[in-house]
């Protein structure tokens, strides 16, 4: 089978579980959670570096090129209120609300995932909870470790090539380059986690690699593509006045959501005729 026609039995199968799965449905479900986990989850984050040394500057700079720019005086003004009222209460609060919103959404991504490969997720419901709280405190934990090497990156580079003797003119340009794409191997790393872990079956490398590399690309290009769209296209703050905002960050999440899911079941689609190719090699079948 030559390329063509291997991504046309692709994108034919991926269409059949997009229905078959309820993929939008699901991905509107995650859409929902985020949003009501964005905020929080943004002001948990800023609540944990106002009480470090770290500049909260750099986060929102990544955030500003992570989200639709339109987007942007809303969270700006957002951080702000809560920078001029900063409390322990707030930032207690702040977190409880994000690890359950942001759980349910792990949640149903979790189940997705399991849709996908057809495999039985079930579990008690507090203890899925807990697993998908789990995967929250992951990304957040991911968010900061980027954080302190982007701000500290420097030092550290420093202090390591001094340590093993490393010839700083050589190394220092390498790691510099490392840290500046370092939000897009955080990126794939969470990614490859959940679609290596989850599943709770054997996968082969090849085929989780597939879908990693579709959603963290796809994802890139999606955002930018729809905030090009938002900042000289659309006219939601027009027709739905100062909750536009909101509804732009319902559909960028929407889409991303989607990418997450269309992600495994790539590799769900891969697995299958990987394991129905092992099945006709033993069976004697051509």
């Amino acid at each position: 089978m030559n390329a063509y026609l291997k991504a046309k039995w692709l994108i034919t199968q991926l269409v059949k579980r997009y229905k078959s799965h309820s993929l939008s449905t699901t991905s509107a479900y995650m859409a929902y959670y985020w949003v009501l986990a964005f905020f929080p989850f943004i002001i948990f984050i800023i609540s944990l570096l106002t009480y470090t040394k770290l500049p909260t500057g750099i986060f929102m700079e990544y955030i500003a090129d992570a989200i639709p720019k339109t987007l942007m005086p809303v969270v700006e003004e957002t951080i702000s209120q809560f920078i001029m009222h900063r409390s322990t209460t707030l930032l207690s609060v702040g977190g409880l609300v994000t690890l359950w919103s942001a759980g349910t959404a792990v949640n149903a991504l979790i189940q997705g995932i399991h849709i996908a490969y057809s495999s039985n997720y079930i579990r008690p419901f507090f203890w899925a909870r807990l697993v998908a709280i789990g995967y929250t405190v992951l990304l957040a934990v991911v968010l900061i470790l980027l954080m302190v090497g982007l701000v500290f990156g420097n030092r550290l580079g420093n202090y390591v090539f001094t340590l093993l003797g490393m010839n700083k003119g050589i190394f220092m340009p390498i790691w510099n380059l490392v840290r500046l794409i370092m939000p897009f191997i955080a990126l794939v790393t969470v990614v490859y986690l959940f679609y290596r872990i989850i599943p709770r079956k054997y996968l082969k490398s090849k085929n989780v690699w597939p879908g990693v590399v579709f959603t963290s690309i796809g994802w890139y290009l999606f955002s930018l593509v729809f905030s090009i769209y938002v900042d000289n296209y659309s006219k939601y703050n027009q027709l739905y006045g100062s909750i536009g905002s909101v509804f732009i960050l319902l559909i960028w999440l929407y889409g991303s959501c989607t990418l997450l899911l269309l992600g495994a079941e790539i590799n769900a689609i891969l697995q299958d005729a990987y394991i129905e190719q092992i099945n006709r090699r033993f069976s004697g079948k051509h």
